[in-house]
């Protein structure tokens, strides 16, 4: 049962997520995004091949890590 002072502090003080991001995540997803940049760059001016080609390609990697990371999730999930 909740007290008027629990009431009031969780007023004061929200509950923390339990959904949050960790550090982790956050330095992964920033490597991985700056790894993609770095491709598309590499692609486009380092092997010289056309802007739309160079993009597909750094999207197309992205969308297979993706589809690599839903994978991992899911039987992760399904283990626990």
């Amino acid at each position: 049962m909740t007290t008027e002072q629990d009431a009031v502090r969780e007023q004061i003080e929200p509950p923390p997520s339990s959904r949050a991001v960790s550090n982790r995540a956050v330095i992964v997803v920033g490597g991985v995004s700056a790894a993609l940049l770095a491709w598309f760059f590499w692609a486009w001016l380092g092997l010289r091949r056309n802007v739309v080609d160079a993009a597909g390609e750094s999207i197309g990697t992205a969308i297979a890590l993706l589809l690599v990371v839903s994978i991992a999730g899911a039987t992760w999930r399904a283990r626990r």
